[in-house]
């Protein structure tokens, strides 16, 4: 499957709502994971659909489907997990199993959690589940079928929420168990199989998506107002309002730019540095929680915290990305320079119309040296 530059947009769209979101504490941005939800939903399902059609020629359903994702996932995981382990000295003895069998939510959700840096793998615990279930949904249901489970997860949702409210002391488990935020990815899934299965569903429904989105995100400031419209709060008012409300904004949004091949938010999404931005996405969002308290304890301001912590974290992610993630799912690292360029340089213009062709030579050292290192 082809990447989409429009949802790789999205997706650094995401990253930055979450680090904003952890390094200034602004309101709304929360939603910047259900946005992954929602990508990771449609994304897929996407995948299985084409692996479950590939079976009649003979491709490899489970095994295609599972091996990408564990070369995907894995390795960035396991050494995030062990540079984090020497970086805060965690103490693994009470909690490995949670991390080793892919539930780092549940921790989370009542209280377990030792070290602030893990927290953000809860949103990894919640994809993992969720890939363990739908894969088998979607071998065994029509799309039609895929397309009603999808939306009765999306209604019953906010119904389990309100429920199950009373029995939690914290907004935690509400907020980070997949039993209560499986309509994120039910969102994108239903786009998917909808999309899939009419070419034309995504382009009647844009006006729609478009005034959905509006009156979604106007709903959530409205509401706002109230004390009890706080995730903290944990009052079956957020619970089952303010996650479905940002299920449908999100759903709608990724709709409408699915839905358009032009225009400025389209033209936005797909300025390289962006995607390439989104691309990174997942080591940026591993490490930013690590690296924002690391930080915090050499500087007392937000903003050179922020400013700092986003620049390492944008290095990480991209030293990662291309001399360990993209070499075990088999792509190249020549286009390293590059990509440090657009992020770092080349501001203007040549973002949005050609590609930099010369790269700082202090970059290319760099890189030079760094090919030269043996991996450890």
């Amino acid at each position: 499957m082809q990447r989409i530059p429009q949802v790789d947009g999205l997706r650094a769209i995401a990253i930055l709502m979450v680090f904003a979101a952890h390094a200034f504490g602004i309101p709304l941005l929360w939603m910047g994971v259900d946005l992954f939800f929602v990508l990771s939903g449609y994304l897929i399902t996407g995948i299985l659909l084409r692996l479950k059609d590939s079976r009649a020629t003979g491709g490899n359903y489970w095994s295609s489907f599972y091996s990408r994702r564990a070369r995907r996932i894995l390795p960035a995981y396991v050494l995030f997990l062990v540079v984090i382990s020497f970086v805060f000295r965690v103490r693994w003895g009470n909690i490995w199993y949670w991390y080793v069998f892919f539930a780092p939510n549940i921790p989370l959700a009542f209280g377990k959690v030792t070290v602030a840096a893990m927290g953000p793998l809860w949103s990894l615990g919640v994809e993992e589940q969720f890939y363990f279930v739908w894969p088998w949904l979607v071998s065994a249901c029509s799309k039609l079928m895929l397309r009603r489970v999808a939306l009765g997860v999306i209604v019953v949702s906010p119904l389990l929420r309100a429920v199950a409210t009373p029995l939690f002391n914290t907004h935690f488990p509400i907020h980070s168990l997949t039993l209560f935020r499986a309509d994120t990815l039910a969102m994108g899934a239903f786009i998917a199989v909808a999309s899939g299965s009419d070419p034309q569903w995504l382009g009647r429904h844009r006006r729609l998506a478009r005034n959905s989105f509006a009156v979604a995100l106007s709903l959530l400031v409205a509401f706002s107002v109230f004390p009890s419209f706080r995730a903290g709060a944990n009052s079956v008012l957020f619970n089952a309002i303010a996650y479905s409300l940002s299920v449908v904004g999100l759903g709608s949004i990724l709709v409408y730019i699915l839905g358009s091949q032009e225009g400025l938010l389209h033209t936005f999404l797909t300025t390289r540095p962006l995607r390439y931005l989104g691309l990174v996405s997942y080591t940026f969002y591993l490490y930013h929680e690590g690296v924002l308290l690391q930080v915090g304890l050499y500087l007392h301001s937000r903003i050179p915290i922020a400013l700092v912590a986003f620049s390492v974290t944008i290095l990480i992610s991209v030293f990662s990305w291309h001399y360990f993630e993209a070499p075990i799912l088999g792509r190249g690292t020549e286009e390293l320079p590059r990509a440090l360029r657009s992020i770092f340089g080349a501001f203007g213009r040549r973002w949005w119309s050609r590609e930099p062709r010369i790269a700082p030579a202090a970059i290319v050292a760099a890189s030079t040296a760094l090919h030269q290192q043996p991996l450890n």
